[in-house]
């Protein structure tokens, strides 16, 4: 298995439109090593005290995509299309955005379920 993560800082009200283009101008068409991916959003210290890593800008939107792949050759595969070659940031981004990729060293499993659905809106 290989985690894959993307940072996309967004420009201020431009949420809205990233959101839809993440949902609908990049599907995944074929999911058979895809785990499962997750749009996420920082949640600050004001709520949960406890956290130690501000992933908070206050000029731009963070955002960052933490999917789960067989493999990094299947996330390649179904999302290198839609890399930009020229590398160049699409308009709703303050900066382009970033990738990694992380290897699991050891892991824990628990018993509650990832969800079975598509959020709403994702093609």
């Amino acid at each position: 298995m290989q985690i894959v993560l993307v940072d996309w800082l967004i420009h201020l009200d431009h949420e809205d439109k990233f959101k839809d283009y993440w949902k609908t101008a990049v599907p995944v068409e074929d999911r058979s090593k895809m785990i499962g991916e997750f749009l996420s959003e920082p949640t600050g210290r004001e709520q949960y005290p406890w956290i130690t890593w501000e992933l908070e800008k206050s000029e731009a939107k963070r955002f960052i995509n933490v999917g789960l792949w067989a493999d990094a050759e299947a996330f390649h595969e179904q999302i290198g299309r839609y890399f930009k070659p020229d590398g160049n940031k699409l308009d709703f981004e303050f900066v382009i955005r970033r990738r990694a990729l992380l290897t699991p060293a050891c892991w824990r499993m628990g018993d509650w379920p990832l969800p079975i659905h598509d959020s709403e809106g994702v093609l």
